[in-house]
């Protein structure tokens, strides 16, 4: 049966290829809706409430980034004959190898907060965003123990389903790796949507160098340090400089 020079090159480059079934990313883009708008709702509830310990928060918050990644592999990568490490990209076989992908996530991390502060600053105030770090910041010891693990699991995570599942899918879709970037990216943002509009844009604009990170390098490991260091830094100072009273203007 003769094929289409479209469904050849679909064949031949391994970069069209779908890493997992279609029907599992719209699946998958329902669920990041539904969950985007239960954390809207959840997040209000949480501060209504005035919970004081907020380790179940956060483990529940594991567990689900676990499911996402289970999903993803377990009903679509892995079926598909996929692999982890094709996944994650990139190659850890010695020390150097470790402490280069550190050094690019630290590289990484100087060069984006520029950008950041800049959105942040031409977007204005934004209180919802305001709102969800404070209520979601730890405060005891315990709590920031548990936001640590937290941060590690959300480093790991997020950066696979995003960069690595979403990403590698829609440049199969797309066949444009720009054009991938920017479709995980507004699908990251909108996933954060219950830090409000202005938070799901800067967010956005963070997936979307995250992408150009794990594009440039082939690998996912310098996203993944970058994106657990920054989130525990973040978490753990927010925690501290709210219990001092001195809150800071904009939160990474």
């Amino acid at each position: 049966m003769a094929t289409t020079p479209a469904e050849s090159e679909l064949q031949l480059n391994p970069e069209r290829k779908l890493i997992a079934p279609l029907w599992h990313t719209i699946v998958f883009l329902l669920f990041l809706i539904g969950y985007a708008y239960f954390q809207r709702g959840r997040v209000g509830r949480f501060e209504n409430q005035h919970i004081t310990n907020k380790v179940p928060f956060y483990l529940l918050t594991i567990v689900f980034e676990l499911v996402l990644v289970a999903y993803v592999w377990f009903l679509g990568v892995r079926p598909a004959g996929g692999s982890f490490r094709a996944l994650i990209g990139g190659k850890w076989n010695t020390a150097g190898d470790v402490l280069r992908d550190i050094g690019v996530a630290f590289v990484f991390w100087i060069i984006i907060i520029g950008p950041l502060v800049e959105v942040q600053h031409l977007l204005g105030a934004n209180s919802q965003m305001a709102k969800a770090a404070r209520v979601m910041s730890p405060q005891s010891t315990q709590e920031m123990i548990a936001w640590t693990c937290l941060s590690v699991s959300a480093g790991f995570c997020e950066e696979l389903v995003f960069r690595g599942y979403l990403q590698k899918q829609f440049h199969a879709f797309t066949g444009s790796a720009a054009l991938a970037i920017l479709l995980q990216a507004v699908v990251f943002g909108a996933a954060h949507s219950y830090q409000g509009v202005n938070g799901a844009v800067t967010i956005t604009v963070y997936g979307a160098l995250f992408g150009i990170l794990a594009e440039y390098r082939k690998s996912l490991r310098p996203g993944m340090i970058q994106h657990a260091t920054q989130d525990t830094f973040a978490g753990l100072a927010y925690g501290l400089l709210q219990r001092l009273g001195k809150l800071p203007r904009a939160y990474f």
